[in-house]
């Protein structure tokens, strides 16, 4: 995948001071930067969700925090790969895991944010008791 990315005049004559002294481009030079800020993650894709941009598995609707959930429910990682995502390569199965560890914080609020009790606290905000009761199947 090509992406374009604008930089300044001043950026681009450091790039091309750095690539002379290693002898390469300067495109060399900030790709090699741009992958040691962004990591060289291959299985792991960011998305933008109603609840703003969270990392998944590539071409799956499996988030990371998917993967971290079945570790905080006590799931060994074998267990994950063999009986909970067997058609998940397990190698994206280990780069979530490693993802979810770089960034423990931000995923752990992804999974207070989709807890039960949050999502219901939300629905109860959202709607009717009679919408809510009907949707829980609770009586009125």
């Amino acid at each position: 995948m090509d992406t374009t990315i604008q930089i300044s005049p001043e950026t681009y004559k450091l790039l091309k001071r750095q690539a002379r002294k290693t002898r390469s481009t300067p495109e060399q030079i900030a790709e090699t930067v741009i992958r040691q800020q962004l990591g060289s993650a291959t299985h792991i894709e960011h998305r933008q969700t109603p609840a703003g941009p969270q990392a998944y598995l590539q071409g799956t609707r499996v988030a990371v925090r998917h993967i971290a959930a079945f570790l905080k429910a006590g799931y060994t990682v074998e267990e994950i790969i063999q009986e909970t995502l067997p058609h998940i390569p397990r190698a994206a199965i280990y780069e979530a895991i490693a993802w979810y560890y770089d960034h423990e914080t931000e995923i752990n609020e992804e999974l207070a944010a989709n807890s039960e009790e949050t999502v219901r606290a939300r629905l109860r905000k959202q709607l009717s008791p009679a919408q809510y009761a009907r949707l829980t199947g609770q009586s009125v």
